[in-house]
């Protein structure tokens, strides 16, 4: 057995490859970092919807957007006409110019079901017409 001390405490291919190898804490604590890190990333995805209001409205596949607890939500909304949405829970707002989409992301960080209303501004709002059936709900459900 020629040189068998030589590798000491160092290891050879075979035992990189197979049982037996040791680990210091320092390689122990970088998989445990890189495997919390993936397992938060593989925990909260990013959800994407794309709202179209033509009149008010929006289509029925677009009334109901669904997430989980912690996925990061990206919000585009396009409209025929000058307004605001509301998405009431999480107060946030975002003004919408025809002819162009406004986006907004943020992190669902509430369960429950939450309004996103429209709210038509400029000369064809009537007065008194704030709160009507929501455009659609966000629906955050507990992972």
């Amino acid at each position: 057995m020629q040189g068998a001390g030589k590798n000491k405490g160092r290891g050879n291919a075979a035992s990189w490859l197979g049982a037996g190898v040791r680990a210091s804490p320092i390689h122990c604590l970088l998989f445990c970092v890189i495997a919390t890190t993936a397992a938060f990333a593989a925990d909260s995805a990013q959800k994407t919807f794309n709202l179209t209001i033509s009149q008010g409205a929006v289509p029925a596949h677009q009334r109901v957007l669904r997430v989980e607890k912690d996925d990061m939500v990206r919000l585009r909304v396009a409209g025929d006409a000058p307004g605001e949405i509301h998405l009431h829970g999480y107060r946030l707002e975002m003004k919408i110019t025809p002819g162009s989409a406004s986006e907004v992301s943020f992190k669902a960080h509430a369960t429950g079901r939450y309004r996103i209303e429209w709210h038509i501004t400029g000369e064809t709002a009537k007065k008194g017409d704030h709160h009507g059936p929501p455009l659609a709900t966000l629906e955050v459900r507990p992972r």
